[in-house]
Formats: C-alpha cells, sequence, structure tokens
C-alpha cells in the first residue's frame, strides 16, 4: 500500500495580525449576505479562518432543512476572507471555483465553517473548507480563489 505524505503548509510572509484584528471588528461582515445570514468570525490566524451562523427559520427549506444555498454562502465567504490578512494590503480575494459535498441535512444549531489555506501563490491559493452542525460534519469543500494585486492610482506604477 502505498502512503501519501501530507502537504507542507504554506508560508505566509506578509501575514498581518493589525489587518486581523481590523477583520475581528469590522462592522464589513454587517452588510449584504453575510450579515443577512449573521456570519461572525469565531477565530482567525495565518491561514485559517472559523467563522458561524446561528440557523434559524426563514434559512430552512420547505422540508426543514437548512437551504444548501445558506450553506455555500457560508463556505464562499470563508473562502476568500481566510486571504486577507495573508495577502498584499489592497489586493483582493475573488473566489473563482468551490467543489461543495452536502455530507448531513442541517435543521437547528449554529453552522461553523473552519477554511485553511493549503496551497498558495502569488496569484492563487487552494483552500480547504469543513463545515460542522455542532458536533456532526454538514458539508467538505475545496476552491480556488484568485488573489488580485492592488490597483494602481493614476501616476504610479513603473512609467512614473
Amino acid at each position: 500500500m502505498v502512503t501519501m505524505a501530507p502537504l507542507a503548509s504554506p508560508d505566509f510572509p506578509l501575514y498581518n495580525p493589525e489587518l486581523v484584528k481590523h477583520v475581528r471588528d469590522s462592522r464589513a461582515a454587517e452588510a449584504g449576505l453575510p450579515g443577512y445570514l449573521g456570519i461572525r468570525t469565531v477565530e482567525i490566524g495565518p491561514g485559517r479562518l472559523v467563522a458561524a451562523f446561528q440557523v434559524r427559520p426563514e434559512l430552512l427549506n420547505p422540508f426543514g432543512s437548512l437551504h444548501g444555498g445558506a450553506l455555500a454562502a457560508l463556505v464562499d465567504h470563508v473562502l476568500g476572507s481566510v486571504l486577507y490578512p495573508v495577502i498584499q494590503p489592497g489586493a483582493w480575494a475573488a473566489t473563482t471555483e468551490f467543489k461543495l459535498n452536502l455530507l448531513a441535512p442541517v435543521r437547528a444549531g449554529e453552522l461553523t465553517a473552519e477554511a485553511v489555506i493549503v496551497s498558495m501563490t502569488k496569484r492563487t491559493a487552494v483552500v480547504q473548507v469543513n463545515v460542522t452542525n455542532e458536533d456532526r460534519l454538514a458539508g467538505l469543500a475545496q476552491g480556488t480563489v484568485l488573489v488580485m494585486p492592488p490597483r494602481q492610482q493614476p501616476g504610479e506604477g513603473p512609467d512614473t
């Protein structure tokens, strides 16, 4: 039997603890869909982010389970958010794709997503996400995120 060696964790030379504090204290997550879902950052560190929201009746499908779109929205949120403390200030992260396996129905309680960066280059990152409902694994995801460099302002750049 062949055993695969685990991947080495990427280094994060741009890790910014000040940005971590800003992400934790930010009101930005209260806007849009993350705000509607009530997503809150629980833990954040180099290459890892945990976020959660409380399951509410209006998020359930007609059969009494959490709508898969709500779980997918949490996954999408953490896929990008995990990158901000480890990318260049002013850069932005955009999910380009993710694969999500829904493993168990969620009917109540708290939904938690743990995102871990497993590979990262200057332009892309691969992120794995475990989604739990209380103590039960409810979903697994893996996605690719594009890292866009900061936009240059007029008058900046190599020709000035």
